[in-house]
């Protein structure tokens, strides 16, 4: 509030009697308290983000040492069934080749898609900022 000995125009006061300096000071730190916590906020979804990928990329590691010798010895059955029914073991071979190659190219279609750009946005702090920006505009 300001005193009697307050000899500063009123045009340098606020309604509330602290100088406009004051106030310009109080709004540039909230404004900076405010971007260091929008920082800190990306961080941390960002860590989150790379956690998942790289939990999802050792699952499908595991995965993939369990699956293969299983998917090898079934083609291999498939292969000698054709060839019990009389398909020529060449033939039999090819068969199964291509059918692998069809669930190969399949499940390397579907992890890519997972894998995409869109899927790792900090969504999160994407809406806060966004939000801040429209309030940062109704009060200016």
């Amino acid at each position: 509030m300001a005193s009697a000995y307050d000899d500063r125009p009123a045009g340098e006061r606020s309604a509330d009697g602290r100088p406009v300096s004051e106030l310009i000071s109080d709004a540039l730190q909230q404004f900076s308290r405010l971007v260091r916590n929008e920082m800190a906020l990306a961080r941390a979804e960002v860590s989150d983000k790379a956690k998942q990928v790289l939990r999802g990329g050792a699952m499908l590691g595991v995965a993939a040492a369990f699956a293969l010798p299983s998917l090898f010895i079934l083609m291999l059955a498939l292969a000698a069934l054709m060839v019990e029914m009389g398909l020529a073991a060449s033939l039999a071979y090819l068969v199964t080749a291509i059918i692998g190659f069809v669930i190969a190219a399949a499940l390397v279609k579907i992890g890519l898609d997972r894998l995409k750009a869109e899927a790792l946005i900090p969504n999160r702090t994407m809406n806060q900022l966004n939000r801040d920006a429209a309030t940062l505009k109704e009060r200016m």
